[in-house]
Order: C-alpha cells, then structure tokens, then sequence
C-alpha cells in the first residue's frame, strides 16, 4: 500500500505528460484554416512551428519519462529491501527527473511564503496544473528519498559483503 501511495505523484505527472503530448498532436494537426498563399500551397510557418514543438515535447516526455518509470522502480526495490543496479542511463534519467522536480521545490516555498504574508499567489482556474504543480515536490522528495534509501542498503550489502570476506 506504501507503495501505490508513493508513486502516485509520478503516476498523476506521467497521465499528465502524455495528455499533453496527445493534445499538442491535435493542435499541431488541426491548424487554423486560414487562406492560402496565392500560389495554393500550404505551407506555413505555423506547419513547421507546430512539428517542431511536437518534436521537442516528444524529446522531453521521453527523457523525464524514462527518468520517472526508473523512479517507479527505484521506489519499488527499495521499499523490497533489494538494490536497483543503476548504470549510467538509469542515472541519468533520475537526474533528468530531479533537474525537471526540484525547481518546483523552490517555487513552492517562495508560493507559500507569498500566501502567508497575505499575496495570493495560487490560481485555482486550471485543477490540471495545479495538482501537477503540487505533485512535482513530491517527486523530487520521492526520488532524493529513494536514492538515499539505495544508498543505505547499498551500504549494508557492502558491509555484509565484506564480513563474509573476513569469516573466510
């Protein structure tokens, strides 16, 4: 059960990632219909625009989301008690996810400091941003948390390797 609960912020976030994706396609396909040039082409800035931002929130979603399923499943192991081999992709990726999480860490402080001083700082218009927006933190807690967790038993396997040594 500790499990779903933690990795429920990266589960909102990824849904959240590729609804985006899907209607930045959409936008992308459905262009204002506006009229053509004299000589009957349709080509336009706003085509080459359109895929170029597809193309650049496609690079995005498949960065941070690798970097989130390897945080699912760093969350996972570690709370098993078993020790994720993490190569240099896998790093990576959970760098990606920080570099993408813990600047929303600093936004929220200086948010709440705002509001406590009587600023209103949040927007409810939009529930979709704000409930990403509040699950970013808690990525970037979730996955500083995990990795001091696979430090920690990496520790102890190292420890427990090397007693065995010695006991030879």
């Amino acid at each position: 059960m500790k499990r779903v609960w933690t990795s429920l912020p990266v589960w909102v976030v990824l849904a959240d990632m590729v609804f985006g994706f899907v209607l930045n396609i959409f936008q992308s396909l459905n262009l204002q219909r506006a009229d053509l040039p004299n000589d009957g082409l349709p080509v336009s800035p706003e085509i080459a625009f359109g895929g170029l931002q597809v193309l650049a929130n496609g690079g995005m979603i498949l960065v941070v989301g690798f970097g989130l399923l390897v945080l699912l499943k760093l969350n996972r192991t570690v709370l098993a008690g078993e020790i994720l081999p993490l190569g240099v992709f896998r790093t990576l990726g959970l760098l990606a996810v920080l570099l993408f999480s813990v600047p929303s860490v600093w936004e929220w402080f200086w948010a709440l400091a705002g509001l406590l001083g009587g600023k209103p700082l949040v927007s409810f218009d939009d529930v979709r941003y704000l409930l990403v927006a509040f699950c970013q933190p808690l990525i970037a807690f979730l996955c500083v948390w995990r990795l001091a967790g696979w430090s920690r038993l990496h520790g102890r396997a190292v420890s427990v390797g090397a007693e065995e040594s010695d006991n030879v």
